[in-house]
């Protein structure tokens, strides 16, 4: 019997993640997920990561332009201009933090619920890694999911990387932003839309090697969290 994500395409973005990258590919060919299913979003990076994509046979998709956002966007473009439909995305990091013993229980609410658009890792829920999130990290998530909770009624207890989303049901919710709001609007838009969302507890595990582009140091976490907090004002009260 097929698992669940077998007709799935796994969107992962990257940045210079040439020791963490082949952990993660490794851990899901083990899950047996084929290359093809496989799409590494590379943005820019300055190290092996293109090539390390290439060699394990895995899709490259090469956007220079930074941003996680803009990397996404870049992988969702590459599967509508080849006509590519496969039933679930599935969005997770470069860095081997999200924990893929965790892929079984972000589909099973697609399985107990077929009117289930949107699952998301909840790391808050589940059990992050001590160091696996930053201080500010853990305040930006915080401050986000109660900003949505005030201002939407919904609740939410993280904004996590891990997340599967009806293929669809992501085209639907035309995602624009380039930066790290990416998963914040994408949030949004899916309340606005009154999808049917789920969050799952997920383990978090410390990055395996390299650097984090938000948490490594203080000025990318305090962008990040500007930039986060100006997504939410914009979709809330300048767009329709």
């Amino acid at each position: 019997m097929k698992p669940p994500w077998a007709n799935s395409k796994f969107l992962i973005p990257a940045l210079n993640e040439e020791e963490s990258l082949p952990k993660v590919l490794d851990s899901l060919f083990g899950f047996g997920i084929l290359p093809g299913q496989i799409l590494i979003l590379d943005n820019g990076s300055q190290d092996l990561t293109p090539q390390i994509a290439i060699d394990a046979g895995v899709i490259l998709v090469q956007e220079p332009k930074r941003g996680y956002g803009a990397a996404c966007l870049a992988g969702i473009n590459y599967l509508q201009e080849r006509k590519i439909t496969p039933e679930f995305i599935i969005f997770m990091d470069a860095d081997g933090s999200d924990d893929l013993n965790n892929l079984k229980d972000l589909f099973s609410p697609f399985s107990q619920d077929p009117n289930t658009n949107f699952v998301i890792g909840s790391r808050t829920l589940g059990n992050a890694e001590p160091g696996s999130l930053s201080f500010l990290q853990k305040f930006g998530n915080w401050l986000s999911c109660f900003l949505i909770r005030i201002f939407y009624g919904v609740k939410f207890t993280d904004l996590g990387p891990f997340r599967v989303l009806k293929w669809q049901s992501l085209l639907d919710l035309d995602l624009q932003d380039p930066t790290w709001g990416w998963n914040l609007e994408m949030q949004i838009k899916a309340i606005r839309k009154k999808f049917k969302i789920k969050e799952v507890p997920v383990h978090y595990n410390r990055r395996k090697g390299g650097k984090s582009k938000i948490s490594g140091n203080l000025v990318g976490s305090l962008k990040a969290g500007v930039k986060i907090l100006y997504i939410f004002f914009k979709l809330t009260f300048f767009s329709t």
